[in-house]
């Protein structure tokens, strides 16, 4: 009696080890997560499906959404490893590239989808803006960017106007208050002040370069190599996620309405200003060397980076 009680006390210990170490093993393999940085834009309409119809816990791991205030805060984040990925501007990805920090562009996200704002009618074309105090995002932007090629375009300089860092978000209502002739944002804030009546839209980004590459998700290296299938796997989400987006316009509106804070009309018309895509084809390639190109050329990138240096579309 007293053996088999001793065998049967051995036998309960072993199945609470199988079961704590099963619980344990599944705990760990359920719990992979991805730290993610985005900036408040429907340009990142891909990222908010995904985790609105849980198609990450799908694949298996879950994704931790971290906002940041500009692309800039975002790529000195990433190079730190403070997140592992993030759906970016391009133009401060490249200037993290350009100085070193350990990122690499491993998806497209959108084209287009900026515009330019101004406090009245007085303001016409671009040559409007001599003279003009204009908002662009903190740090480094693909909207500051195109400002400088639209004035350059026009046989301007940069010298032509004075550009202030806004957040986005409260463009706006610097534009209401006076405190700015201008603004080049992203959507939805563009649409925002259009359909509010506070501002006249100028043009839309697409009217400055049709087609410009915009946001990307970037990836810190160190993940890329310690991680490449669930990079693999993230990757997958971001292309089914954007097929979503242009297939389902209605409900990508009320989804980016409810996360950014706007109504739906302007979520529903901004969007349409907004071309995404997951496919890094030879014209996405071809202008992101000329945007590289250009930056050079104002001398925001001290290097002429390689396609080497800037892509990793191995995971896609």
């Amino acid at each position: 009696m007293k053996k088999i009680t001793w065998i049967t006390y051995i036998v309960a210990f072993l199945l609470v080890c199988l079961m704590v170490y099963e619980t344990s093993t599944y705990y760990l393999m359920s719990q992979e997560t991805i730290v993610v940085g985005y900036l408040p834009s429907d340009h990142d309409s891909a990222l908010f499906i995904a985790d609105a119809k849980g198609m990450f816990e799908k694949e298996g791991f879950n994704v931790e959404m971290v906002p940041f205030r500009s692309g800039t805060e975002m790529v000195q984040a990433a190079d730190r490893g403070l997140i592992d990925v993030g759906y970016c501007g391009l133009a401060p990805v490249l200037r993290g590239i350009d100085k070193g920090f350990a990122v690499k562009v491993v998806s497209p996200v959108n084209l287009e989808g900026s515009g330019i704002m101004v406090k009245n009618d007085t303001i016409k074309s671009a040559v409007d803006l001599d003279g003009k105090i204009v908002a662009t995002p903190p740090g480094i932007s693909i909207q500051d960017i195109l400002l400088i090629y639209l004035m350059y375009e026009n046989n301007y300089s940069t010298n032509s106007f004075c550009n202030t860092d806004v957040e986005v978000p409260l463009m706006d209502e610097s534009l209401k208050s006076d405190s700015v002739d201008a603004f080049i944002a992203w959507e939805p804030y563009v649409s925002q002040s259009y359909m509010s009546g506070d501002g006249s839209l100028l043009m839309y980004s697409s009217d400055i370069w049709p087609n410009h590459p915009c946001c990307v998700v970037m990836a810190n290296q160190k993940f890329i190599d310690k991680n490449p299938q669930m990079l693999r796997k993230f990757l997958k989400v971001h292309s089914q996620a954007t097929s979503y987006v242009q297939s389902h316009k209605n409900e990508t509106s009320i989804i980016v309405s409810q996360k950014l804070g706007v109504n739906k009309s302007i979520a529903s018309s901004s969007l349409t200003h907004v071309k995404f895509t997951s496919i890094p084809d030879s014209e996405f390639k071809k202008n992101v060397n000329k945007l590289a190109e250009f930056m050079h050329s104002l001398g925001y990138l001290r290097n002429n980076l390689t396609d080497a240096e800037i892509f990793d579309f191995n995971y896609l």
